[in-house]
């Protein structure tokens, strides 16, 4: 049987503190700033295949950088923004090395709160994914060797797809090679008393029932978890959480001064080891 988990008792000041990250990294609009150049870059660099219909709303959509050599792996990257902010277009820029390494990359978008419970946005995962698996061939990428990639939010919502809310044919478990959860989010109470909850409106029940490290796990695929140095502690700790509760978590090395947003620099980077380790999975298996 499985280990109770057991979330930190922050007073509320103190979770604000550890999970405002925007009141935390007052610079972030300039970060965001260059996210956005880096990433009209790559789409004006790129061959793209952009909004992509994976369901019927129109936050159902995906964008599809295909890698130049047909059969490629397809390494689907999901944004972060509490669940409540963000857009593909913004984080293009991650597709750029790795495509040029030999992957195929998905980077998608979601339903956001309040419009959506939270609940709604793990069912349009799973069902991107299942997309994948059914569209991989067309787009010249190999429907059997795919990875998930999430930042923060997307990093919850990507390990989702290894427990018993993920996909739910067994073929499509199969072609889940791994998933790359950076700076996840896996035990949701300690958000419940925090401001990101109001446009969430998660009780205590949907916390539990929608935190990774409380789910069974249904899928054996390879969770690699990675984190900046400069995280905070709770950031950290998340990722300890989730190794101490399912099996096959692989902490990638602590990546060195940086910081919850900073984190993605691996991908811009012109040659960063971390990134290369985990071109170098995808490539490999």
């Amino acid at each position: 049987m499985r280990p109770t988990v057991f979330s930190p008792q922050f007073d509320p000041d103190q979770s604000e503190a550890e999970y405002n990250l925007r009141r935390r990294h007052a610079d972030f609009p300039e970060i965001l700033a260059r996210w956005q150049a880096w990433s009209a870059q790559t789409r004006a660099t790129l061959a793209l295949h952009a909004d992509q219909a994976y369901g019927p709303s129109e936050d159902e959509r995906v964008d599809i950088f295909p890698a130049a050599q047909a059969g490629a792996p397809l390494l689907l990257f999901i944004h972060g923004g509490y669940w409540q902010g963000g857009d593909k277009r913004d984080v293009s820029f991650v597709a750029h090395r790795l495509v040029g390494s030999g992957i195929a990359v998905a980077v998608s978008n979601y339903a956001l709160a309040p419009h959506v419970p939270l609940g709604t946005m793990v069912e349009q995962t799973r069902r991107l994914v299942d997309w994948l698996h059914r569209e991989a061939a067309r787009f010249g990428a190999d429907p059997q060797r795919i990875f998930l990639m999430g930042h923060s939010a997307g990093g919850h919502l990507a390990a989702m797809m290894l427990s018993d809310h993920g996909p739910q044919q067994a073929g499509v478990r199969a072609a889940l090679r791994g998933v790359f959860a950076i700076s996840g989010l896996f035990e949701l109470t300690p958000l419940l008393t925090t401001s990101i909850n109001r446009a969430l409106g998660l009780s205590p029940e949907q916390a539990v029932q929608l935190s990774p490290a409380r789910g069974r796990r249904v899928c054996d695929a390879p969770l690699w978890t990675l984190v900046g140095a400069d995280e905070t502690e709770s950031f950290r700790t998340q990722a300890g959480w989730i190794a101490a509760q399912w099996s096959n978590v692989r902490p990638l090395p602590w990546v060195a001064g940086k910081h919850h947003y900073t984190v993605l620099d691996i991908f811009r980077d012109a040659a960063h080891p971390c990134r290369d380790a985990i071109a170098g999975v995808v490539l490999g298996c």
